[in-house]
C-alpha cells in the first residue's frame, strides 16, 4: 500500500509540473535546500476559481493566464508563495495596484513591491507575487524576504512604464497613493471613491494617482465607442475636448492625449 501511495505522489507531482509553464518562475527545493515543499499547483484563468472562489473574478478582469501555489516548511515556520503570469506588464500592476495593503516596509527587491507583518508582495514584469506567513515573527518577515528575492530574480522582463500613462506631467512615485483599474472589480477593491465616475464604462485601463492637492486620471478607452460612452456619462462635449487643460463644469480640467486617451486633473 505505501508504494502505491508513493507511485500516485509521484505522479500527481509530475502532472502538476507538467502543466506549468518552461520559463514559470517556480520556486523549489533547489532555492531553499532546508525548506520541506508540498507539491506545487498549477491553475489557469479557467481553474482558478478552484483554488480561491469569487476572488478569482478579480485576476480574470485584469487578464491571467497561470498560476502556481507553492507551500513550504522552514525553521518552524509555514510559508505559501503565490506567483500569477497576467496577460501583461499591465496588467501585473494593476493587480498589485488594487492588492496591496498597508505597507510598513517598501522592500527595494523588485520594481514594485509592499511588505507587511504578514505578507509580501511583488509585482515584476507579467507577474504578481503573494508570500504569506502564519506567525509575523521577524524571522518570518526575513524569509518571506529572501523568498522573494529568489522568485523575483527569475523573471528577466520589464516591468509597466507608468509613464505612458502621464507624459509630461511632474515626476510622480507610482510606488503608493496608485491604482490601475480595468473594470468594475478593481474600482472596488482599490479605487472605491471612484466606481461612479466609471458607472457601466467598459474597454477602458484608468491610472488613478492620489496626490497631495489632487487626482489625476489617465483613461484610455479600447475603441472610439467606450471613449464616447466615458464621454456622455459625464455630459462633456467631444469638439470641447480639443482644448488643452479645459476646465469642466464638474471642477475637472481635462486634456485629450490621443484619440481616446484622456488625462483628467482633480483639485481636492
Amino acid at each position: 500500500m505505501r508504494r502505491i501511495s508513493v507511485i500516485l505522489t509521484l505522479f500527481f507531482t509530475l502532472v502538476c509540473y507538467s502543466q506549468i509553464p518552461e520559463d514559470f518562475p517556480l520556486i523549489g527545493k533547489a532555492d531553499i535546500p532546508d525548506a520541506e515543499f508540498t507539491a506545487p499547483r498549477h491553475f489557469t484563468g479557467e481553474s482558478l476559481y478552484g483554488y480561491m472562489n469569487g476572488g478569482a473574478e478579480l485576476y480574470r478582469e485584469y487578464g491571467i493566464s497561470d498560476a502556481v501555489i507553492t507551500e513550504f516548511d522552514l525553521i518552524g515556520g509555514h510559508y505559501k508563495c503565490e506567483v500569477f503570469k497576467m496577460k501583461g506588464p499591465q496588467e501585473a500592476f494593476g493587480v498589485f495596484s488594487v492588492s496591496k495593503f498597508r505597507c510598513s516596509v517598501i522592500p527595494d527587491i523588485a520594481d514594485f513591491a509592499c511588505q507587511s507583518r504578514y505578507q509580501l508582495q511583488i509585482c515584476k514584469g507579467s507577474y504578481y507575487i503573494s508570500i504569506i506567513n502564519r506567525n509575523g515573527t521577524r524571522a518570518d518577515s526575513m524569509i518571506l524576504l529572501e523568498t522573494g528575492k529568489i522568485v523575483a530574480g527569475k523573471i528577466k522582463e520589464s516591468s509597466v512604464n507608468l509613464k505612458n500613462f502621464l507624459p509630461e506631467t511632474e515626476q510622480v512615485d507610482f510606488r503608493q497613493n496608485t491604482v490601475l483599474v480595468k473594470g468594475k472589480l478593481g474600482l472596488m477593491n482599490g479605487a472605491s471613491r471612484w466606481e461612479d465616475y466609471f458607472k457601466d464604462v467598459s474597454g477602458f485601463s484608468a491610472l488613478i494617482v492620489n496626490l497631495k492637492d489632487k487626482t489625476l486620471i489617465s483613461a484610455r478607452f479600447d475603441n472610439a465607442d467606450d471613449f464616447s460612452q466615458f464621454i456622455g456619462l459625464h455630459g462633456w462635449g467631444t469638439c470641447d475636448l480639443s482644448v488643452i487643460g479645459l476646465k469642466m463644469k464638474g471642477g475637472e480640467t481635462i486634456t485629450l492625449l490621443a484619440d481616446t486617451h484622456l488625462l483628467i486633473e482633480i483639485s481636492e
